[in-house]
């Protein structure tokens, strides 16, 4: 079972609204958005949207998530804080405000995921792959050998058996962003100064290239995307 997922850190409501209109309409399937603002585009939309808070302060982490579940029309189910910031008194406190998941273990291109309880009530959706790790792996992990965007990543998912949840930045789909450096070197014009992704983006095998690919051949192979809700669902969760 795929679940693509979408983290939309640093996306202005024009760059979404364009990502929404030039990509994920391409998608099969439903996804789950965790927004990291009000971007009311998303709401016409018939994917799940969820928070996608900042948490710098652990005294404090849930002052974004109030915030942000104040866009929505309806209480979520689910969030991924930013940068994937988690400990035990954050799915306590999750639990407690009426959460039922929560996205943020990473284990990358593991192919025997499934949802699993923590201990204080509330479900995790482990993540298969996420963009901006794979394409960081070679800088982490410079003896791995690793090659970003592998398709083999790709098949492993369309003929797996198991839970596949992507986690995909409509901000690297929308650079095609290839590497750190890549992102590094447009940071400042994009994040800081706020203009459009779409117009630094770069050619070639990257992150655009590699969700591309993904679409096409699930689209090829008939599997359908399924929102984390829909995914706990069918596993019984909920």
């Amino acid at each position: 079972m795929i679940s693509i997922t979408f983290d939309t850190d640093h996306m202005s409501r024009e760059s979404m609204s364009r990502f929404l209109a030039e990509h994920l309409c391409n998608m099969p399937g439903r996804g789950t958005i965790f927004a990291h603002a009000d971007l009311p585009e998303l709401l016409t939309t018939d994917h799940e949207i969820c928070p996608h808070p900042y948490i710098s302060d652990l005294n404090k982490w849930d002052e974004d998530l109030i915030r942000l579940e104040g866009y929505l029309p309806h209480k979520p189910l689910g969030t991924r804080p930013h940068s994937c910031v988690f400990s035990h008194m954050v799915g306590i406190g999750l639990k407690e405000r009426g959460y039922a998941y929560v996205s943020q273990a990473q284990n990358l291109y593991s192919t025997n995921l499934a949802p699993f309880r923590h201990p204080w009530g509330i479900w995790e959706l482990p993540i298969y792959y996420m963009d901006n790790m794979d394409f960081w792996m070679c800088k982490n992990w410079p003896d791995s050998k690793h090659e970003p965007f592998g398709q083999d990543i790709i098949e492993q998912a369309v003929s797996g058996d198991g839970l596949f949840v992507f986690d995909i930045h409509p901000l690297h789909v929308a650079l095609n962003t290839r590497s750190h450096e890549d992102y590094v070197a447009v940071k400042e014009q994009v994040v800081t100064q706020g203009q459009s992704p779409f117009d630094y983006a770069f050619p070639g095998r990257g992150t655009r290239d590699f969700f591309t690919r993904l679409c096409a051949r699930m689209h090829e192979e008939g599997i359908r995307s399924h929102t984390c809700s829909e995914v706990l669902n069918a596993y019984g969760c909920l």
